[in-house]
């Protein structure tokens, strides 16, 4: 056999590069079966995390849905602590009003605090929902190339987690409800 071939041991061809005796073998189908094992499972966890959490397609319907549940429910009275953009929200609402917010555990200087509120979030959503559909806008792309996925509270209509994805920089974006306490609860 040539001190080059292609050999499994030093009897069987056809697996290690090499003369073999130096010390370092490239295992060729053996660096294959790891990548695609490798593969396979960040395949698989990937597929578990999107599962986990099942979401649907966002839609106007959907949304449309969601704000008239939350609206039948009534509550005006909450708190709700959640992640947008990786900061951490604490938000409290009494009387449809927001008397106490935190991000990151510091009290933002913000001109609108509604905007955190479960009413502001519905509506932040209508603004990307609107975002993603006008081709002039910065999220507006071709059909397809955007992908929005939603999850609301079946009973109360709130968020519980939102997920936009797309090519290029700055498409992406994630909120997900922690926890959320109505007065009372």
């Amino acid at each position: 056999m040539h001190a080059d071939a292609w050999f499994i041991d030093r009897q069987t061809p056809a697996l290690h590069v090499g003369n073999g005796s130096n010390g370092y073998p490239y295992m060729l189908r053996r660096r294959n079966l790891i990548v695609a094992a490798t593969a396979f499972l960040l395949g698989l966890m990937a597929a578990l995390l999107y599962l986990r959490e099942p979401t649907t397609p966002f839609t106007q319907e959907a949304l449309a849905q969601a704000r008239q549940r939350w609206r039948n429910a009534g509550i005006r009275t909450y708190r709700a602590t959640y992640r947008m953009h990786g900061s951490l929200y604490e938000v409290e609402v009494r009387d449809g009003l927001v008397a106490a917010i935190t991000v990151n555990g510091q009290t933002p200087s913000i001109a609108l605090p509604s905007a955190y509120s479960i009413d502001g979030l519905l509506d932040t959503l209508q603004t990307e929902l609107e975002n993603i559909n006008d081709s002039a806008s910065s999220l507006g792309t071709a059909p397809g190339t955007v992908v929005a996925r939603v999850r609301f509270d079946d009973l109360l209509g709130y968020p519980q987690r939102y997920i936009r994805g797309g090519t290029g920089l700055g498409r992406g974006s994630t909120l997900e409800m922690l926890e959320f306490q109505p007065a009372g609860d």
